[in-house]
């Protein structure tokens, strides 16, 4: 587990080295033109983020959904579903959930470009955001924060895909402490 770790690093240190050098193969985005967007994508989570919590069968299928506005080429609004089950080391069961949130995306590519044109094939997106998590393994509601980064890679006019590396964090998610759900998704966000 460490190696895929690493690798999945590596490969965001080398797509975030992408996205501040492809102005030489530029595009024109309408990504801010036409505002409103809808992504979906699977990926895997784990519970928890401690050295014995990566192991094969803590690993279970992450599956989101999402729909948002580009308010300005900086800062978008969305709202999103992930779920549908975890696995934990402490016991062999599926642990269901369904976690609804809201997150503000930050586009910082155009926060840090001078220019303010979008001509890049690649962007990285912070998504700081909050939302209602319950537990249907416990039968109880919890608020939780969502915290990542997603980088975007324009495929073709409208469409988009993504790879979202990202965690919903809370109180006893499931172990009655701080606890940590992280996540990597593959998706498409289609613009329209």
């Amino acid at each position: 587990m460490k190696r895929i770790r690493d690798v999945l690093f590596a490969f965001c240190v080398l797509l975030t080295n992408q996205t501040f050098s492809q102005n030489s193969n530029s595009i024109h985005s309408i990504e801010y033109d036409k505002g409103w967007f809808f992504s979906m994508g699977g990926g895997l989570q784990i519970s928890g983020i401690k050295s014995e919590d990566f192991i094969r069968t803590n690993v279970s299928p992450a599956f989101v959904v999402n729909t948002g506005k580009w308010l300005i080429p900086e800062v978008a609004l969305q709202i999103g579903y992930q779920g549908f089950y975890f696995h934990t080391i402490s016991d062999n069961s599926k642990h269901y959930y369904n976690f609804f949130y809201g997150e503000a995306l930050f586009n910082i590519h155009e926060l840090l470009n001078s220019e303010k044109i979008s001509t890049a094939r690649w962007n990285i997106v912070l998504h700081p955001g909050a939302g209602y998590f319950y537990n249907c393994f416990y039968n109880r509601p919890n608020i939780c924060a969502n915290l990542g980064v997603i980088n975007n890679y324009w495929m073709l006019n409208q469409l988009e895909l993504f790879v979202d590396i990202s965690a919903i964090m809370g109180w006893d998610i499931y172990q009655e402490n701080e606890d940590i759900l992280p996540s990597i998704v593959w998706g498409l966000n289609y613009f329209f």
